[in-house]
């Protein structure tokens, strides 16, 4: 027993990081799923990080100080989400370790089972456990894809946060008086459109337009500007 540890106790070894490091990179990969899946509706998603950044976002604009970079703020709370009590990036960080780990131990003990002329099939053993459980690693890092979701989910937050959030937040604090006339137009808006959809069918094609409006909207267009507009009113 001791014999067979000095010699493949290492391989095994190896095959335990490189099963460690592929479910940990599952688990990583279901978080950023669900992530991602949360971001998708950050404006009413109740998931505990969603819900956070938009009340410290809307706190700073209420204090009237704002958020100048909005990457930066997006990056830190992303940098402080926890895991199973650990950070996302520690978890990343342990799994880089578990491959470099793997490899040093695999080459490592190859290198010096040649030097003390160990036999062909522990050194055989030894590096081809290394290559194929590093191969297998890097693939299912192919499929899991961990490093896109990150910056997919980096991307999707400061999309709202920036482009959708912010301009609310700056409106409705700086400029009050303008957002609730925007706010009043809309509506007019929108009950001119559920009029003219009563009475499409009643009317020519050429003659269906929108009382005040000089563009035809197609059925398309209008269901965007919807909800881009209720997006952006909330």
């Amino acid at each position: 027993m001791r014999e067979f540890l000095n010699y493949y106790g290492v391989v095994y070894g190896v095959i335990a990081l490189c099963m460690l490091e592929i479910l940990t990179k599952g688990m990583l990969s279901h978080t950023y799923k669900r992530l991602l899946k949360a971001a998708k509706d950050m404006g009413h998603s109740e998931h505990r990080l969603m819900k956070s950044l938009r009340m410290k976002f809307e706190t700073c604009y209420k204090l009237k100080i704002g958020v100048p970079n909005v990457e930066i703020f997006v990056e830190k709370y992303l940098r402080h989400y926890h895991v199973l009590g650990l950070h996302l990036k520690t978890w990343e960080t342990f799994c880089n370790q578990c491959m470099l780990l793997s490899m040093i131990g695999s080459f490592g003990f190859g290198i010096w089972a040649m030097i003390i002329n160990s036999s062909p099939e522990v050194i055989f053993s030894s590096l081809f456990v290394g290559v194929l459980g590093n191969g297998i690693v890097l693939l299912f890092d192919g499929l899991f894809g961990i490093g896109s979701k990150r910056e997919l989910l980096r991307i999707d937050m400061m999309d709202f946060l920036e482009n959708i959030y912010k301009p609310r937040l700056e409106n409705e604090t700086f400029h009050s008086q303008m957002m609730e006339e925007y706010q009043q137009e809309y509506f007019d808006f929108d009950k001119e459109i559920e009029k003219q959809a009563k009475v499409v069918n009643l009317v020519p094609k050429e003659e269906e337009t929108i009382p005040g409006l000089s563009i035809d909207f197609t059925k398309e267009e209008e269901e965007v500007i919807r909800e881009v507009i209720r997006e952006y009113l909330g």
